[in-house]
C-alpha cells in the first residue's frame, strides 16, 4: 500500500484548505521551516500531520483535536488517498465525528459524504487491516503493529521495544516485521500454562504429605461415628445418644473450666506487669523533681562536694536504666501474654460453642427434635468427611499429576526441536538483516554495529521458550542522540529488508526522532536511505525535522531532490501551518 496524498477540507468554507502530495518512494520530509530569522519552528503542525495520517489509518483521534472550537467551527474533513492492488482508495474522517470512518473507491474524490461508505470505527479499522493491508486473522493486526510503523518521540525512542507493553507481544510483533516466525512462543506458552497449572496442583498435593496420615485416621473415626449415629437413628435409641452426649459434655465442661482458670491467671499477670510499668513511670516523674531543688543541691555540694554530687548522679542513672531496660522487659512480656491470651480465648470460644450444642441436645425432651439434632450432627460429620476425602483423593493423584507434567515437558522439548529446525531455515535471512544494520551504522558513523537475533530454546518453566530475542548495539549509545539514531536504524533495517518480501507495509514514519542526533550523522543516514529506496523504487520513509537541525547545504539538497513534502512555518496569517490556520490558543 502506498500513501499518495493528504487533503484538508472545510465544510464551513466549502474549500480545500491544504493538499500534501507524497513521494511514492524515497524520503518524505515534513519540515519545520523559518520564514524570518528568530522564528520558532516547533508548534507549526509537524506532529499534527503525522497524527492525522495515523488517525486516517485507524488510529485514535488525536487528543489535541478534542475540544478545539475553531476545528469544530470549520468542520474539518481529513482525506488520505492511498493506492493498493492497483486501485485508488480514499479514506476520510471528520474531526467533529471521530467515531466514524469513510471509504470511497475510485479515481476521483468527492466531498459529498453521501458518495462514501460510512463505517463505525471498529469496521473502519477492520477494512484497513483486512482489505487494504491484507492481514489475515493469524497475523498481528495493523492496530498492534501501528506503534512500530508510526513511531513518535514521546515514548517510541527509548528502546527498540515500547514501554509498558507485554514482552511476549513485543517480541512477536518485531519478529513479524523482520519476516521471521512470530508465533513460536505463543504456541509453546499454551503448554507452559498447562505445565504451571499442574505444577501448582502438585505443590498443593505435596503440602498434604505431612497431614495425610492424620486425615486417614480422622476419616476412619468419622466413618465410625456416622455409623453409630445411623444405628441410633435406626433403633431410635435416644437414651444412648443422651448418654454419649452427657459424657462428652462433661469432658468439654472440664476443659472449659480449666481453660477459664488459665485465662484468669494470665490476665492477672498481665495486669501486674502493666502496674510495674506504671510504677516505674511514676517514680521517674518523682525523681525528676530533684531538678526543682537544684539550688539546694548546689549549696550542699559546697559543703560535701564529692558524695552529694555522686549520689545525685547515681539516682538519675539508676532510674534511667530501670525505666529503659525494665520497661522494655515488661512491655515484651505483656506482648507475649496478649498473644497467649488471644489463643486461649479462641479455644475457649470453640469449647463454648460445643457446650451450647450439647446443652441444647440434653435439654431437648422431644423425640423429633432429638432426631433432628442427631441428623444435623451426622450432616456436619459427612461434610467434614467429604472435605477429608477430597484431600486424600487429591494426594492419591500425585503420580498422575507428575506423569502429566513430564508429558508436557516432553511436548515442549519436541516443540522447541521443531521450532529450532524451522528457525535454522532463516539463517540466510537473519545474516542479511544483520549485515544491513551494520551497513547503516558504517554509513552513518563509520563504525560497526551489532544486531543479535536468536531463538530462546531454554525450556525451564519460567523461561520465555520459543521467543525470538532481538538486541542491537552501537558505540556510545547511551548518548541520547545516538540512542534515537540506533532505533531509527533498527526500524530501517526491518523496513528496507521487508520491501523485497511484502507489498502491504511499504511505509515507515518517524516523528521527532531526528531532533537530537547530530546533524551530520542524521543527514548521512537520510541520504543513504533515500538512495536505497529509490534504487528499489519502493518504500516511503516519512520523517519530521526542523530546518535548524540540519546544515543549510543538507536542506538545499532535500529541496533539490524534492524530498520535502510539507513546509510548515509560523507566519502572520498562519496559512503555512499544517491546517492553514491556527487552532490552538
Amino acid at each position: 500500500m502506498i500513501l499518495k496524498r493528504l487533503l484538508i477540507y472545510s465544510y464551513q468554507t466549502k474549500e480545500t484548505l491544504k493538499e500534501y502530495i507524497f513521494n511514492p518512494f524515497g524520503l518524505n520530509v515534513i519540515l519545520g521551516e523559518k520564514k524570518e530569522q528568530g522564528k520558532e519552528t516547533n508548534g507549526v503542525g509537524k506532529t499534527t500531520m503525522v497524527e492525522s495520517i495515523n488517525f486516517l489509518l485507524g488510529g485514535s483521534c488525536p487528543d489535541d483535536f478534542v475540544g478545539k472550537p475553531l476545528l469544530a467551527e470549520k468542520d474539518v474533513l481529513l482525506i488520505l488517498e492511498v493506492a493498493a492492488d492497483n486501485q485508488i482508495i480514499y479514506l476520510a474522517r471528520l474531526i467533529n465525528q471521530p467515531e466514524k470512518g469513510y471509504i470511497l473507491n475510485g479515481k476521483s474524490q468527492s466531498f459529498d459524504l453521501r458518495d462514501w461508505i460510512d463505517k463505525e470505527d471498529i469496521d473502519f479499522k477492520k477494512y484497513i487491516n483486512d482489505v487494504l493491508l491484507g492481514l489475515t486473522p493469524e497475523e498481528p493486526s495493523f492496530s498492534a503493529l501501528r506503534e512500530y510503523i508510526i513511531r513518535d518521540e514521546k515514548e517510541g525512542f527509548t528502546n527498540i521495544g515500547l514501554v509498558n507493553r507485554a514482552a511476549m507481544n513485543q517480541a512477536m510483533y518485531l519478529a513479524y516485521l523482520f519476516n521471521l516466525p512470530y508465533d513460536f512462543e505463543k504456541e509453546i506458552a499454551k503448554l507452559k500454562k498447562e505445565q504451571k497449572e499442574n505444577t501448582q496442583k502438585l505443590n498443593l498435593i505435596n503440602s498434604l504429605k505431612n497431614e495425610v496420615s492424620d486425615l486417614r485416621l480422622r476419616e476412619k473415626k468419622l466413618t465410625k461415628e456416622i455409623q453409630e449415629l445411623d444405628n441410633i437413628i435406626q433403633k431410635l435409641n435416644i437414651s444412648k445418644k443422651f448418654s454419649k452426649n452427657a459424657e462428652e459434655y462433661q469432658v468439654y465442661k472440664s476443659q472449659y473450666n480449666e481453660l477459664q482458670n488459665v485465662l484468669f491467671e494470665l490476665k492477672h499477670v498481665r495486669k501486674q506487669y502493666q502496674n510495674n510499668i506504671n510504677d516505674l513511670q511514676v517514680k521517674l516523674e518523682e525523681i525528676k523533681l530533684i531538678n526543682d531543688i537544684e539550688p539546694f543541691y548546689n549549696q550542699l555540694i559546697g559543703f560535701f562536694p564529692d558524695s552529694v554530687k555522686q549520689n545525685q548522679q547515681a539516682i538519675f542513672d539508676f532510674y534511667d536504666f530501670t525505666v529503659e531496660s525494665r520497661g522494655k522487659y515488661f512491655t515484651h512480656k505483656i506482648n507475649e501474654l496478649d498473644y497467649d491470651i488471644k489463643q486461649k480465648q479462641k479455644q475457649l470460644d470453640e469449647l463454648s460453642g460445643k457446650l451450647q450444642s450439647y446443652t441444647k441436645s440434653l435439654k431437648n425432651t422431644d423425640i423429633i427434635a432429638d432426631l433432628t439434632q442427631i441428623t444435623n450432627d451426622k450432616s456436619a460429620k459427612y461434610e467434614e468427611l467429604a472435605q477429608i476425602r477430597v484431600k486424600i483423593n487429591m494426594y492419591q493423584t500425585k503420580t498422575d499429576v507428575t506423569a502429566e507434567i513430564n508429558r508436557i515437558k516432553q511436548d515442549i522439548l519436541k516443540q522447541i526441536d521443531i521450532k529450532l529446525d524451522i528457525f535454522k531455515t532463516y539463517e540466510a535471512s537473519i545474516k542479511d538483516v544483520k549485515e544491513l544494520f551494520n551497513k547503516l551504522v558504517l554509513e552513518v558513523y563509520d563504525e560497526s554495529g551489532v544486531l543479535d537475533i536468536e531463538l530462546n530454546n531454554d525450556t525451564g518453566i519460567k523461561d520465555t521458550t520459543g521467543r525470538i530475542k532481538m538486541n542491537c548495539k552501537i558505540d556510545d549509545e547511551k548518548s541520547h542522540g545516538r540512542l534515537h539514531m540506533k532505533i531509527n536504524m533498527f526500524d530501517l533495517t526491518w523496513f528496507i529488508d521487508s520491501l523485497n518480501k511484502r507489498d502491504n507495509l511499504c511505509f515507515l514514519i518517524h516523528d521527532g526522532s531526528y531532533s537530537k542526533p547530530d546533524r551530520f550523522a542524521k543527514y548521512r543516514l537520510l541520504t543513504f536511505v533515500d538512495k536505497l529506496l529509490k534504487e528499489k523504487s519502493k518504500g516511503q520513509y516519512f520523517i519530521t525535522v526542523n530546518v535548524d537541525e540540519l546544515e543549510e547545504t543538507a536542506i538545499a539538497e532535500l529541496y533539490k531532490n524534492e524530498s520535502v513534502i510539507a513546509r510548515l512555518m509560523r507566519t502572520e496569517d498562519n496559512k503555512e501551518r499544517f491546517f492553514g490556520f491556527r487552532y490552538t490558543s
